[in-house]
């Protein structure tokens, strides 16, 4: 046996005992490089450069790509497959729709409400905000970044964690390192202010992933669990292409950021509440795992 084939095969056997260190070796490393480019930029070169292309690419590069590859030596082509199914499953009932089209908007304009009191606005601006604010920045979040982002985050990390851990222990776990995906666009604050947006973003992003947890495991949809992130992000600072989303576009002089994790929050504590815990989960059903009542996401080898 040659040393690359004898090298490859020992990297592929720590792969597959350690499937989510692998993961993270490879994500926080790669994702984080592309995504602080713009901040470096501005630091050494005193050069601005759009933040949104490079958390698409860190999205794809850092989350999505490594995701695929480490789901294909640990499962093999059915657990592509299976994450692909999910990635990509339409077909669950209306009121999952509901939840990201309507709840999820209505909860976080529901916080900024009780927070700055009603918008002083006309028909025309509300009707403006809904379609460009909302639904255009929902779609272009979805597409750029949230799904991508969901097919890691949950299909991946938080599943493969969850079939070990339980639901709870597996979000408890997935919301720090959720949370310090999003450095990049914290260290804007500077340091300290960074660091207390930082703290703020993983105290909020824990209840989130119950959120998400339970959307995947009654849907077995990561495309409906997209759009529930996607949601959010359009109904305050949008998805970075386009324009603003739809609070600010009711309050301009307000800074309504981060309203939007406040309400996913609280829906996600309502959720464990509701849940008791179980946050929707059922038993694997095939050796590759299962989340949902619709089949199995991957989950990984124990």
């Amino acid at each position: 046996m040659s040393a690359p084939v004898a090298l490859e095969r020992r990297l592929a056997g720590i792969i597959r005992r350690h499937p989510v260190a692998s993961f993270l070796a490879w994500s926080f490393p790669v994702g984080q490089t592309i995504a602080f480019q713009p901040v470096l930029a501005r630091a050494w070169w005193d050069v601005d450069l759009p933040t949104a292309p490079f958390v698409v690419l860190a999205n794809l590069v850092g989350l999505v790509l490594p995701a695929v590859v480490i789901t294909r030596i640990v499962d093999g082509r059915a657990g592509v497959r299976a994450l692909w199914r999910h990635a990509v499953r339409v077909r669950v009932p209306l009121r999952w729709y509901g939840l990201a089209l309507v709840v999820v908007p209505v909860a976080t304009t529901a916080v900024a409400v009780a927070l700055l009191g009603p918008p002083e606005v006309t028909g025309w601006v509300l009707a403006s905000a809904l379609v460009s604010g909302l639904l255009v920045q929902l779609l272009l979040g979805f597409l750029t970044t949230n799904w991508a982002e969901e097919v890691a985050w949950t299909g991946f990390l938080q599943t493969r964690l969850q079939d070990r851990r339980g639901p709870v222990r597996a979000a408890l776990a997935t919301g720090p390192l959720f949370a310090l995906q999003h450095a990049s666009l914290a260290v804007g604050n500077g340091w300290l202010g960074g660091t207390v947006v930082l703290l703020f973003v993983t105290a909020t992003a824990i209840p989130f992933r119950f959120l998400q947890g339970w959307v995947a495991n009654r849907t077995g949809s990561l495309l409906v669990v997209g759009l529930v992130h996607a949601a959010g992000n359009a109904t305050t600072d949008g998805s970075g292409f386009g324009g603003p989303g739809l609070l600010p576009r009711l309050y301009p002089d307000d800074g309504v950021g981060p309203v939007h994790l406040l309400a996913s929050a609280v829906l996600g504590l309502v959720v464990l509440a509701a849940t008791r815990g179980r946050l929707g989960r059922r038993a694997p059903t095939s050796p590759v795992g299962a989340v949902g009542a619709s089949g199995p996401v991957p989950a990984g080898r124990r």
